[in-house]
């Protein structure tokens, strides 16, 4: 019955879209808007919950287009992943993933540019580069450095777009931006370590790929810990808040820790259990920013 069908289809709300991912996305605008929001009045936090609500469905559109597409490349993968936009394929097919994507994508990119014009423009930019970074005649995974790029970009402006809310743009916010960027483009190689098989197959080229698993897992290590080094440098010479020096310092702290665990459990080969760390690291970073920053602001 047609009823039952579009019933079921609602359905993909719980195994078509990568909640998982689309919250962790979620912290760059969040914590761009965090960075500047004046005060803690039921106006301000409901402008905030609408522009994260807005970011939800850009984030949860860029997620089920990455998948659509990365289908048609791999015809295999749904079935191979608890949640994915074409795991039934007989309630929601490629045309119809795509109608989601364009709805939700007009969605929060007009409620960007309700927030700011910077905030609009700069989500446009966002998800002009998840649809180069995902469709398959542009796919940047068929070569080395681009996906990194394309992390670098996307955090990088969600994160501006979230500061553009209350102040304008500024030198600070960018070299911020630069920092959340980096950080994700160093998480996105544990990604392509866990995939490297399939990919390999599939003929791309990452830089996995290219230049094999174990110096790309010590680099990701190496970039990691330089993000940390580079935001003390940035508090150290007073582009930034003096007072992201500690969230800096664990981070210079936390990666040789790492790095140094990582050599005796082997998390080349337990890839999984690295980004668990990573998000662990990161929860504790984020914790300690928020407590400096609200500890100075108010």
């Amino acid at each position: 019955m047609p009823g039952n069908i579009n019933i079921k289809r609602l359905g993909f709300l719980l195994w078509g879209i990568r909640w998982d991912n689309v919250i962790f996305f979620l912290g760059f605008p969040v914590m761009g808007v965090v960075f500047q929001i004046p005060d803690f009045t039921f106006p301000t936090l409901l402008k905030v919950f609408m522009f994260a609500l807005c970011n939800g469905l850009f984030l949860a559109q860029m997620f089920v287009y990455n998948d659509a597409n990365d289908a048609r490349i791999n015809p295999d993968e749904p079935g191979k992943r608890k949640l994915h936009a074409l795991k039934h394929p007989e309630l929601m097919n490629f045309r119809q993933a795509m109608a989601v994507c364009a709805v939700f994508a007009l969605a929060s990119v007009i409620g960007a540019f309700f927030f700011s014009r910077w905030s609009g423009i700069l989500t446009m930019i966002a998800l002009a580069t998840g649809i180069i970074y995902s469709h398959p005649r542009s796919s940047l995974k068929r070569h080395p450095a681009l996906p990194e790029l394309a992390h670098v970009i996307v955090a990088g402006c969600l994160f501006l777009s979230g500061w553009s809310m209350f102040q304008p743009l500024s030198r600070e916010a960018v070299l911020l931006a630069i920092f959340f960027g980096l950080v994700l483009a160093a998480g996105n190689f544990a990604n392509q370590i866990e995939h490297f098989d399939e990919e390999l197959e599939l003929g791309l080229r990452t830089s996995t790929i290219v230049f094999g698993k174990r110096p790309v897992f010590r680099f990701s290590l190496w970039l990691f810990f330089l993000t940390g080094c580079y935001l003390a440098a940035l508090a150290f010479f007073a582009l930034v808040p003096k007072w992201l020096t500690l969230p800096a310092a664990f981070l210079i702290v936390a990666w040789p820790l790492c790095a140094f665990f990582s050599r005796k459990a082997d998390m080349v080969k337990n890839i999984k259990k690295f980004r668990g760390l990573i998000r662990v690291i990161y929860t504790v970073f984020s914790l300690i920013l928020l407590w400096r920053l609200f500890s100075n602001k108010f």
